[in-house]
């Protein structure tokens, strides 16, 4: 196994040119957010500390608005629809969303170093014409307010999912675009894959108390909202629990919330934590139990095969609508067999190195994590 560990060095660092003048960008994220869980709308402010890493100069910036694309007419819309490679997994029709069932993401009061910005907007893409130049090695501080409507569940995100969890919040906030040696990565999002930026993020998510919440990053209050992070029962105010997470080195953050959510762990291999949380459905309870060891022996394979997972924690979580990898964790569907609830979690569990440890740009070149993860799946 150790050829695979050779071969994906290979390609990393071949030619060495590449890899003598090798960057990347990074970004570092602070939000703070508040859902409302009855109108499925939820309002924050963001902070973004933007480090320009690249040889050139920077005049603007972009930023993508998933949600948006969640709207009769969108581009997306249309393609699904039209396009030569159609996604057949879309079972909603865009076009038929009412007004309470669409996505959004509106972007306000945008900033740098404190001072206003322009900025046009292209249905989910953002261009924002910076006050002053970003040189090469510089930093810049970029803020904004943001306010979103969480879309019926049409693909990957939404509300109210076919198996009946309430939130699965993949891309629902501002996300800076890529930027690398081929430009700018801000193409208009159709359905597909993403690509995102090194950094790191603390979110404050604020939601109804009874909600239990999985998501990318490690908590840091697990006894102020309990739910199974602690033993202690949680402290509410005014019917709503806060809930602060800080995900390190990572390109994205997504999480879940229902009120119905078992929440289980098991000690995965080198202390690695892992979360399991799914709907309390007799039929498949059975499954979800039996899973987390199963998911350990997963980790320990992975681990042997290609290296050792990079986090202290890894989440599998029942939401989406079918299996989808995000960073720490996953979004699955769970009503299955338990050979299938295995299967998609080996395949998820995968890409945290196909493709969030190597970070690939699966917009363009989706067979560079999906092949090694659906080879070293099949071994596992």
């Amino acid at each position: 196994m150790k050829t695979i560990a050779r071969l994906i060095l290979l390609i990393s660092f071949c030619p060495s040119g590449y890899a003598q003048n090798y960057w990347q960008q990074a970004v570092d994220y602070k939000m703070e957010v508040e859902m409302n869980v009855e109108t499925f709308r939820y309002s924050g402010n963001q902070e973004l500390v933007y480090t320009n890493n690249s040889p050139d100069s920077l005049i603007k910036v972009f930023y993508h608005l998933y949600f948006n694309a969640f709207q009769p007419g969108s581009e997306m819309a249309v393609r699904i629809k039209t396009g030569k490679d159609k996604n057949t997994r879309f079972r909603v029709d865009i076009d038929s969303l009412e007004p309470d069932e669409i996505g959004y993401l509106k972007v306000s009061n945008l900033k740098q170093e404190g001072r206003s910005l322009n900025y046009e907007l292209s249905e989910t893409i953002l261009e924002v014409l910076l006050d002053q130049p970003l040189g090469p090695g510089e930093s810049t501080r970029l803020t904004l307010d943001f306010d979103g409507q969480v879309p019926k569940m049409v693909r990957r995100s939404g509300r109210e999912s076919s198996e009946g969890v309430s939130l699965s919040m993949a891309q629902w906030y501002p996300k800076i675009a890529e930027y690398d040696y081929e430009g700018w990565n801000a193409e208009p999002y159709l359905g597909r894959e993403f690509h995102g930026v090194w950094g790191d993020f603390d979110v404050t998510l604020t939601l109804d108390k009874d909600y239990t919440v999985a998501a990318s990053g490690y908590l840091q209050n697990p006894d102020r909202v309990g739910h199974g992070y602690s033993e202690k029962k949680g402290k509410a105010k005014k019917g709503k629990l806060k809930w602060h997470f800080l995900a390190p080195k990572v390109h994205d953050f997504t999480w879940s919330a229902d009120p119905d959510y078992i929440h289980d762990t098991y000690k995965g291999p080198n202390d690695v934590l892992l979360h399991f949380f799914y709907k309390d459905n007799p039929k498949y309870n059975e499954n979800w139990k039996n899973l987390q060891p199963k998911t350990a022996e997963l980790m320990r394979f992975f681990n042997q095969t290609i290296g050792e997972y990079p986090y202290r924690q890894y989440t599998v979580a029942q939401g989406g609508d079918g299996g989808m990898e995000y960073a720490m964790l996953t979004l699955i569907t769970g009503n299955r067999s338990f050979e299938s609830l295995v299967g998609v979690t080996a395949h998820e569990l995968a890409h945290s190195w196909f493709q969030h440890v190597l970070a690939t740009n699966e917009m363009k070149y989706e067979w560079m994590d999906e092949g090694f993860t659906t080879y070293i799946s099949t071994l596992a």
